[in-house]
């Protein structure tokens, strides 16, 4: 059942500085800190984890879908559906004109949000570019990784590279770690930093760019890491149409076709190709 809290509204600005915003356009990802104060997440993270472990088992994420449990991760998509407190914290005001500044928009749609718990052990997540996956027709999207404890090295945040998001369509690795180190590698024989925080406070948000390469490693810790990711896009993009493949496409192909037809069917249900991306599943967040 759902907690039963009074926690506080998460508007007002988080005031960003114009090299801030120029780092985050150069780089493809930023790191915020203390965008959210000690007391606001104490008085959401009991209700955002209630909700993730009564609705794990209900396999809402695409990742679930495809790779079940074995992984170790809690992924549960969509939170904001169902639980009123975590609809306060996804839908926040302040979230929504972070995203916006950054981009450079006036106004910023949800896309989707996800539970990102991984569990003592729990595997690699491949290199890969959130783009790929996404059925709209732009590229003003953000993903906000937003730890609910402190994190350290251990319990495996974000690593980035630095500037992917201006080289177009990179091919994803797989989840294992020669994999992972081979791409990593590659990227740096590109002339591209691999980049990672090392630690982020509970409060701190790490945003990176869809277009940014960006993988987690295993979880080394003895503890749940945890996390929660929320999509924001620029208010105005359309559905995208499919993407012609062959059937001699990359493996890969065929996956994220099937993440995006998911991603469709959950966020974007019933629009037709060059539709406006609005629906009562991608609510506006934040308008000037």
């Amino acid at each position: 059942m759902t907690l039963l809290v009074d926690p506080p509204p998460l508007d007002g600005t988080f005031a960003l500085a114009p090299e801030t915003i120029a780092s985050f356009q150069r780089d493809g990802h930023v790191l915020l800190r203390n965008v959210l104060t000690p007391d606001e997440i104490a008085a959401y993270r009991p209700a955002l984890k209630a909700a993730v472990a009564r609705s794990n088992d209900d396999q809402h994420a695409m990742e679930q879908k495809v790779a079940g449990n074995g992984k170790n991760w809690m992924f549960v998509n969509n939170l904001w559906t169902l639980d009123p407190v975590a609809r306060l914290f996804v839908l926040a005001p302040r979230l929504g004109e972070i995203a916006a500044d950054l981009m450079g928009v006036d106004a910023v749609r949800l896309f989707r949000d996800q539970s990102y718990f991984k569990g003592p052990g729990g595997a690699n997540t491949p290199w890969h570019q959130d783009a790929y996956f996404m059925p709209l027709d732009t590229d003003q999207i953000v993903t906000m990784w937003i730890p609910l404890t402190d994190i350290v090295p251990e319990l495996a945040p974000m690593s980035y590279v630095t500037g992917s998001h201006r080289h177009g369509f990179i091919a994803p690795s797989t989840g294992d770690d020669e994999a992972m180190d081979a791409f990593e590698a590659d990227m740096r024989a590109r002339g591209l930093a691999i980049h990672n925080y090392g630690r982020l406070d509970a409060g701190d948000i790490a945003v990176h760019s869809a277009w940014t390469m960006h993988s987690s490693r295993s979880n080394t810790a003895e503890q749940l890491r945890e996390a929660i990711v929320i999509v924001f896009f620029a208010d105005g993009a359309r559905l995208a149409a499919e993407r012609p493949m062959t059937r001699d496409a990359p493996p890969q192909d065929f996956f994220a076709r099937l993440i995006r037809k998911q991603n469709r069917d959950t966020s974007l249900p019933g629009l037709a190709p060059g539709e406006i991306a609005a629906g009562p599943m991608t609510p506006l967040v934040f308008a000037r």
